[in-house]
């Protein structure tokens, strides 16, 4: 039976299981007091816990999933799979990428492996909602102003102390004498 397909690939057993959980985290801002108030911390992307036993003589299943579970890609990350199951469905799950742990252990009575791992949700639509919200509150970027640039490095270049002047004025006056003596 399938219980979950990523991307165009099947994954399937029998005795299946797919769970799903997000946490809402919040902090104590009570310090010692009695109070109640809290800060909220977000809302975590999902995560869908899968549990399922794979007979021995279905050992490709078992490979599939290993394969899966450690695909990277190009950029050296794990691969984002779009999914088809009814729980995520119910969540608003669309996207996801193995995380945690790929565990098979062998059964004792029954030929078969029980199998489980986790998936987490790729962006979520709390992430995706934040990112509009920093975009939105970013202030624009206005274009440098070439003449206002160099105008600050030719002023940096510039002797500002009376150090500077000092040497400055050397360094003129010795390359001035340089080219004198060159004359002769």
């Amino acid at each position: 039976m399938i219980i979950l397909v990523l991307n165009d690939t099947q994954i399937g057993g029998y005795g299946h299981k797919v769970s799903c959980s997000f946490s809402l985290p919040e902090s104590d801002l009570s310090g010692k007091s009695s109070s109640t108030a809290t800060s909220e911390e977000g809302e975590k992307a999902c995560q869908l816990r899968v549990s399922l036993n794979i007979k021995y003589e279905d050992s490709s299943h078992l490979k599939t999933i290993k394969q899966l579970s450690t695909a990277k890609d190009d950029e050296g990350k794990r691969v984002v799979y779009n999914i088809n199951n009814q729980t995520a469905a119910a969540f608003g799950v669309r996207q996801v990428r193995f995380t945690d742990k790929v565990s098979a252990n062998e059964m004792d009575d029954t030929h078969a492996w029980s199998v489980s791992f986790t998936l987490i949700e790729h962006l979520s639509i709390p992430e995706k909602i934040e990112e509009q919200k920093i975009k939105k509150d970013e202030p624009a970027a206005a274009p440098a102003d070439e003449k206002v640039v160099s105008e600050e490095s030719s002023e940096s270049t510039k002797a500002t102390g009376w150090f500077e002047k000092l040497v400055a004025s050397l360094d003129t006056a010795l390359a001035d004498e340089g080219t004198a003596s060159d004359e002769v």
